[in-house]
């Protein structure tokens, strides 16, 4: 099958390196667009993966946090919801080449979830290993 060029309105078969030229650019386009808007803003943001479910007596928090220092994030309640932030740095190890793939994301996160019991802010515990962050939040057992 022919590719074809549409240089000054008139149709010309294209060579197959015009093909694949046009293919990468237009491939970094869509990865600049959606991965990379650097020229917007140096902070991104992405919403790293979570799971909550509830016991019966507490919830647990499992999130996915690869690649973020343990210092950078934080847990809270406010208003019956449960807050997770944090910030993972970008790190850019070859930025005078060119890249062919950009899927890494960086930058602030900040996920609100819903709590449908009270809980005992004072009893919460937490762990971080191998990037992944869980907490255990336990239910207030006589809500006042």
């Amino acid at each position: 099958m022919n590719g074809y060029k549409y240089p000054g309105g008139k149709m010309h078969p294209a060579d197959e390196n015009d093909r694949d030229e046009l293919q990468d650019e237009v491939e970094t386009a869509f990865s600049e667009i959606i991965h990379a808007p650097w020229g917007r803003s140096t902070r991104i943001e992405w919403y790293p993966p979570i799971d909550l479910y509830e016991t019966r007596d507490s919830y647990i928090l499992i999130a996915d946090l690869p690649g973020v220092n343990p210092e950078r994030v934080s847990l809270s309640i406010e208003r019956d919801h449960l807050v997770l932030c944090g910030e993972r740095s970008a790190h850019i190890a070859h930025a005078s080449g060119r890249f062919h793939v950009i899927e890494r994301t960086a930058g602030r996160f900040c996920r609100t979830i819903p709590l449908r019991h009270p809980v005992n802010t004072t009893k919460v515990t937490f762990s971080f290993e191998s990037g992944v962050y869980r907490a255990t939040i336990p239910k207030l057992r006589n809500p006042s």
